[in-house]
């Protein structure tokens, strides 16, 4: 379960033009960064009915399966959210990554890592986040070969 909420499920993913197009705005905005790390961007992004869902991991070019640093971020969605609200929201999304990234970028001693959800205001918008070191690749091929019965097994978290 990638989201935020415990009835996080059955999700429609962002556009493939959209999480593409941010994937490109990111590797090139950050091109000085991922070319001397040998890393690049990989987006992710998933509407449910109760959250948007953004997730950016910065994954190393050599090796899949070397530490990488992913952040979520979920913003609540109303059910009647309209798709100029809907597109504000990730307008938003896309500034909070930029500030992450920034301040990651500018620290090269940075160890935040924040494995629980924390709120964060941008712009009068209340949204949550999260960094991990979370391959989020790995983590859909593991939920595709489980299948949907493994969403519904209720984790510690559910419980608390």
């Amino acid at each position: 379960m990638l989201g935020r909420k415990k009835n996080s499920k059955l999700a429609k993913p962002f556009p493939t033009d959209w999480t593409e197009g941010f994937n490109r705005i990111l590797n090139e905005t950050y091109k000085v960064e991922t070319k001397q790390s040998s890393r690049f961007f990989d987006v992710y992004g998933q509407i449910f009915e109760e959250e948007l869902l953004l997730i950016v991991s910065y994954l190393s070019d050599k090796d899949e399966y070397e530490s990488p640093m992913t952040l979520f971020l979920s913003s609540d969605r109303d059910k009647d959210m309209n798709e100029e609200k809907i597109k504000e929201t990730q307008k938003n999304l896309i500034d909070i990554v930029g500030l992450f990234f920034d301040e990651i970028f500018s620290d090269s001693e940075w160890n935040g890592f924040e494995p629980n959800w924390q709120e964060v205001t941008h712009k009068k918008q209340n949204c949550y986040y999260k960094i991990s070191r979370e391959n989020i690749n790995l983590s859909l091929e593991a939920s595709r070969l489980l299948g949907p019965e493994y969403d519904d097994v209720e984790t510690d978290e559910d419980i608390h």
